[in-house]
């Protein structure tokens, strides 16, 4: 049986499942683990159901010792975690020893990472959910985050186990999103605005939502009665700075929603860090449907490895077309997401991860490559025949 003590807890560290669906009507936040996906990810990565109890790890990750030997699995962001000085990258599991150390350092992509344990944690389940809910003090360990010296057990003795690793974030920085149910309240022109802006996380954000700034938008006028309000909402205030309802958000909300971000972005919404830009693209009920169906397809086997050769002769750059650093070998990426910019024949060309994946080789930056040279190669669970795309910068 697996067993952990918390020696450090981290920043903001709890014991999180997929959430008490059921209870709004009584005032009970859904809650639960923010990003699902990498928790459903970490659970099968030891033999789980989806669903089951891990830990939840924000931005900074805790110190623990393992107290009894068992497998563990990592997943999601990528927190710079080491076993006994030993690297451990998300998207794994791993034996543990007894008096093994697990550290977390730098946080190298996403904002949160998941550990399951065999079975789960074993704390009490509260209202069908073993989710930490610190604003109502229900369920983890007490209804806190972990402090120093909490011990965590997992629920059964065997698992299976991988140790090949998988891509498990769905970071991003554009997140779909349908028209508001209160889209009539607001002028003309604020949808339009919502889609032709980038906006940027700001650091007064939390599980409830994120603060949102950048341009104001067109806000409505006059005063509205409180009403439901789903996750993903994307509230206005007057003061025209958004608000993007998170998994911790109460169930009523007092400022209209000018638009909601699809069930398939939830994930990607849940790592998105203060500090990082954002932009939104407007979908239909069917693409929405479509995106979540395919979300939820996890792939079976073990994941294929993509070289992208170099198309052209020219040179790699080293950073985006917005100034910032494109990934390294050891990043996770994510379908859509700029992994590389070739300078040829003047002519400047975007290569794009058509899937999510993990870069084991990135070919030498800011430096010439001939024609057919390898520039890297992907590891990824989820990557078409072609892995790459080639798209004019």
């Amino acid at each position: 049986m697996t067993a952990v003590r918390v020696a450090r807890p981290g920043l903001l560290t709890s014991v999180q499942d997929t959430g008490r669906w059921g209870y709004e009507h009584w005032g009970v936040m859904v809650g639960g683990a923010q990003d699902e996906w990498a928790l459903a990810w970490a659970n099968r990565l030891v033999g789980n159901c989806d669903d089951q109890a891990a830990v939840e790890m924000t931005a900074i990750g805790p110190e623990l010792e393992v107290l009894e030997e068992g497998p563990l699995a990592l997943a999601g962001a990528e927190l710079s975690a080491v076993v006994d000085g030993h690297a451990w990258p998300s998207g794994t599991a791993r034996f543990m020893e007894a008096g093994a150390r697990i550290r977390f350092g730098t946080r190298r992509s996403g904002f949160r990472a998941y550990l399951a344990f065999p079975g789960g944690i074993d704390v009490p389940a509260v209202l069908g959910s073993r989710s930490t809910d610190w604003a109502s003090e229900i369920g983890g360990l007490g209804g806190r985050p972990l402090a120093a010296g909490d011990c965590l057990r997992s629920t059964t003795h065997a698992a299976t186990q991988t140790s090949t690793r998988w891509p498990t974030m769905r970071a991003g920085h554009v997140l779909r999103v349908m028209p508001g149910v209160r889209r009539d309240r607001f002028p003309a022109s604020s949808y339009a605005q919502l889609l032709t802006r980038e906006f940027t996380v700001s650091a007064d954000s939390n599980g409830i939502g994120l603060r949102l700034t950048g341009e104001p938008i067109a806000s409505p006028r006059g005063d509205w009665p409180s009403e439901g309000m789903a996750i993903g909402s994307i509230e206005c205030p007057p003061s025209g700075h958004l608000l993007l309802l998170m998994k911790g958000r109460g169930s009523l909300g007092g400022y209209p929603p000018l638009a909601h971000v699809i069930r398939a972005d939830w994930p990607v919404m849940a790592q998105l860090a203060p500090g990082d830009w954002v932009v939104f693209e407007s979908v239909d009920a069917e693409e929405a449907q479509t995106a979540l169906a395919e979300a939820w397809q996890f792939p079976a086997g073990e994941p294929t490895s993509k070289r992208l050769a170099m198309p052209y002769a020219g040179w790699m750059m080293d950073r985006d077309r917005y100034g910032r650093r494109l990934p390294g070998a050891g990043d996770s990426v994510w379908r859509g997401q700029c992994v590389a910019r070739i300078a040829s024949t003047g002519q400047v060309f975007d290569v794009v991860a058509s899937g999510a994946g993990v870069l084991e080789r990135v070919g030498p930056l800011g430096q010439w490559l001939g024609k057919g040279e390898t520039m890297m190669t992907m590891k990824g669970a989820l990557t078409n025949d072609g892995g790459f795309e080639l798209r004019h910068g």
